[in-house]
């Protein structure tokens, strides 16, 4: 795909994504032996955690030194990857956090995996802040850069994470150099570049096989944003084909289901899928398919259910704030709860002030009927300053309504040409407007 057109400038359509291609691209038969447990646990690594865990209690019962909190706490993080067990990042918080006070904050190591923990919570504050105290220890300065690096990309420091990605990062063939570069050009709308440098990362990593997975799963997810489904299907099922794909399996599974109902419109199977990757993760994640499905099927009753369901179990304290996004969303646009949903954005504009968040924040203002506002923040915020078409679907819905008919329509032209990434409902509310 060509490098995308900044906002409010005239689109034309030169990507895949433009040409509906209306053959079926999952292959029932070749995915339904993958919707197996027994291949679940011998592919996922399961076991071999539960292991670990085991082993690394038994030291830890026999002798109470950090070290093996830490060995401890890096396993309980693995099988959350897996499972998307909060408890095991909770339990994990813990060990790590207790080892942090018996070295005083000054050991590097310790430092970095609350940093990296902290960026899988989403508090990614706190992840700069650790890590830039390993950074002053000196210990593995590398490792540093790129935790701040990772999360200044979700904080829209980007400046920041650029001077990072090009001069800490010394060695530009390496897989942890490539997979950044990747985020980057992708942010920047060089979605060519983002996928070639995707491609030679997952190259580079071959020797692991877990990183190999996770390197070609995202590369599944990069290929269906920009329209080319078959190739992304492709990336899917090689994952599933490995020996050993970690937490990569069920993830993989998971982007076939959401080809079957987006691209192939086979919601039965893309529910038998779902089915399975839901009764093996303990996270709320599937109900948001499962209600888009519904409502794609015209289930509004269903779809109602699901989204109750969400609601409900993502509000959870215990999931720290992995999922305001969706419930800021959700808040504003299917609950009416304005009072939440406002609490919400600013508790995210703190953590996480990037065009995304305040684009939701925007959305959010749009449905209060604060129409000039939102377009405010819209045009200061927001506007030429991201590549992403759920932004531009906003946008377009927004000055819609503004009065701004030209600019409107060009924006949801835009974000039509991501089809397949933003799925048949919303792509249906696409059309309905542009008519």
């Amino acid at each position: 795909m060509l490098k995308r057109i900044l906002f409010g400038v005239l689109l034309v359509c030169t990507t895949i994504s433009c040409t509906q291609n209306t053959e079926p691209i999952v292959n029932k038969e070749e995915i339904k032996p993958f919707i197996d447990e027994k291949k679940f646990v011998q592919k996922s690594g399961i076991e071999k955690v539960n292991e670990d865990i085991t082993f690394w209690t038994s030291k830890l019962e026999e002798n109470e030194t950090p070290v093996y909190k830490v060995k401890l706490a890096s396993v309980y993080q693995a099988k959350f990857g897996i499972t998307k067990d909060v408890s095991y990042l909770a339990k994990a918080e813990e060990l790590l956090t207790e080892s942090n006070k018996f070295y005083k904050e000054q050991n590097a190591g310790v430092l970095q995996a609350l940093a990296q923990l902290s960026i899988t919570k989403h508090d990614f504050r706190s992840a700069i802040d650790y890590a830039e105290k390993a950074l002053l220890i000196g210990e593995d300065k590398l490792l540093s850069h790129m935790i701040i690096y990772d999360a200044s990309m979700e904080t829209g420091d980007f400046e920041h994470a650029s001077y990072i990605l090009e001069n800490e990062i010394t060695n530009k063939s390496s897989f942890n150099y490539l997979i950044r570069k990747s985020q980057f050009e992708d942010y920047s709308g060089n979605a060519s570049e983002s996928i070639s440098a995707l491609e030679k990362g997952a190259e580079r990593i071959d020797y692991s096989e877990s990183l190999s997975s996770w390197a070609h799963s995202n590369l599944g997810d990069r290929l269906g944003h920009e329209g080319n489904v078959p190739k992304s299907y492709e990336m899917f099922l090689k994952v599933l084909k490995k020996k050993r794909s970690g937490a990569s399996y069920l993830h993989s599974l998971k982007g076939i289901a959401y080809i079957a109902y987006a691209h192939d419109g086979n919601t039965e199977f893309a529910k038998e899928i779902l089915d399975f990757v839901h009764s093996n993760q303990e996270s709320p994640d599937a109900l948001l398919m499962y209600a888009e499905i519904a409502e794609y099927e015209g289930d509004d009753s269903l779809k109602r259910e699901y989204l109750n369901e969400f609601y409900s179990k993502a509000s959870d304290t215990k999931y720290y704030g992995m999922y305001d996004a969706e419930l800021i969303q959700l808040a504003a646009t299917e609950f009416g709860d304005f009072e939440v949903a406002e609490a919400l954005i600013q508790k995210e504009l703190e953590n996480r002030p990037s065009p995304i968040t305040y684009d939701l924040q925007a959305w959010v203002k749009f449905h209060k009927g604060e129409i000039e506002e939102a377009r405010s923040i819209l045009e200061d915020k927001v506007l030429g300053k991201t590549y992403e078409p759920v932004p531009a679907y906003h946008a377009g819905i927004i000055l819609k309504e503004a009065g701004e008919e030209e600019k409107a329509n060009k924006l949801l032209n835009y974000a039509k040409e991501a089809s397949f990434e933003l799925g048949p409902v919303t792509v249906r509310d696409i059309d309905t407007n542009l008519n």
